[in-house]
């Protein structure tokens, strides 16, 4: 069987869907990606073939960094108060990805056409899936990488859709969709129908450093802000954690990636370490705590390696999955001005909070992961299901 994903161009649109992806290929089953930007040599990084659908389109020009860092932080912030309230995409969003997927859209279903996939599996805002599985007549798999279930997500991505529906002959109809949840449905929030996977974290691969591959000399707490926060809201933020953290006896490291200054948070501690591009997944096996902007991918790997979590939320839905963190009892829902040595050392010491996320973890354990997913994915295209 041959199965298309397509993919934004994102990293945070690309890994939730690495471990289906590889899935389908361990079962022997031909896998091609389609999508453009960053995402296209993470990918190919990751093994698996690549069509670029959009070598020369700018997609920065959607999403243009406008005013400061506190003025983006404040509609960063706008946004997320909506969404936690509504527990639905915004409007403004899907319009922006209607922009997007209008750029990838001759690529994606030229491609599509030609390599002629029996299932199209797609991250939840690629509405160019939904364009090349109703023209293929094939069913799409919404691959989520959040805790909302929307199940009225594709049939809202539509209207913003349907200029580029129409401008390539395809009717302006939705294929039959099946939604994918990565976590279990009990923590899942909003409304919809869809079959849950145990996800399988994924941020790329790399050499162990020296400091990473020897033993810890004291507690570790990781501190990140995940893919796209630093480039928007900076890092002086985080000034209060490494406030918070004097006194302690803990190592503090700081994985913002490559290229964010830190600059506004002055002289770090001795017991600080700065980092750059290091996965998450390498990091975690060696981790007392994390420190995080509230992603879900970065809640969700915590989560499965059982590591105590406190989350500042900065925008999109990462106040929803705060809560979800407070409700679970494996961790703690913050702003950054309301961080304390208290509340990190209770990420590190043996209390109800590290009982709570070692239990959390065994039982995320115990989900049908992406191989059993692979076997229900193929009866659904066979047109068993």
């Amino acid at each position: 069987m041959r199965v298309l994903f397509n993919v934004s161009p994102g990293l945070d649109h690309l890994y939730p869907a690495l471990g289906l992806a590889w899935a389908f290929r361990t079962a022997g089953h031909d896998v091609a990606v389609a999508t453009a930007g960053v995402s296209v040599d993470a990918a190919a990084r990751a093994g698996l073939t690549v069509r670029d659908v959009a070598p020369d389109a700018d997609f920065s020009s959607v999403f243009p960094k406008k005013g400061t860092p506190e003025e983006r932080v404040r509609t960063m912030r706008e946004r997320g108060a909506e969404i936690t309230r509504s527990q639905r995409t915004p409007e403004i969003i899907l319009e922006k990805f209607g922009l997007i997927n209008d750029m990838m859209a001759d690529g994606t279903l030229e491609f599509a056409r030609s390599w002629r996939p029996d299932l199209v599996v797609y991250s939840r805002l690629q509405g160019t899936a939904l364009l090349a599985a109703r023209d293929l007549g094939v069913p799409a798999v919404e691959n989520g990488f959040s805790f909302l279930r929307e199940g009225d997500l594709p049939s809202r991505m539509l209207p913003h859709l349907a200029p580029t529906f129409e401008r390539l002959g395809v009717p302006v109809e939705l294929p039959f969709v099946q939604p994918v949840y990565f976590a279990p449905q009990k923590l899942m929030r909003g409304e919809g129908e869809g079959w849950s996977m145990r996800s399988m974290p994924f941020q790329g691969g790399g050499v162990l450093p020296d400091w990473l591959a020897a033993p810890k000399e004291r507690a570790r707490i990781v501190v990140t802000l995940g893919t796209i926060v630093p480039g928007v809201a900076g890092s002086g933020s985080l000034r209060s954690v490494l406030d918070a953290s004097a006194g302690l006896d803990v190592e503090l490291v700081l994985a913002l990636g490559d290229h964010v200054d830190l600059a506004p948070l002055g002289t770090l501690p001795e017991n600080v370490r700065p980092v750059g591009w290091t996965p998450l997944s390498s990091l975690m096996p060696t981790l007392d705590g994390v420190v995080h902007h509230g992603g879900c991918g970065t809640m969700l790997a915590a989560a499965q390696a059982g590591v105590p979590q406190l989350a500042m939320p900065y925008g999109a839905d990462n106040w929803i999955n705060a809560s979800i963190i407070e409700s679970e009892g494996i961790g703690f829902d913050r702003q950054p001005e309301q961080v304390d040595g208290a509340v990190l050392r209770a990420l590190v010491e043996d209390g109800p909070v590290r009982k709570n996320a070692a239990a959390l973890a065994e039982e995320l354990a115990l989900e049908p992961g992406p191989d059993r997913m692979v076997e229900r994915l193929v009866e659904l295209a066979a047109g068993r299901l």
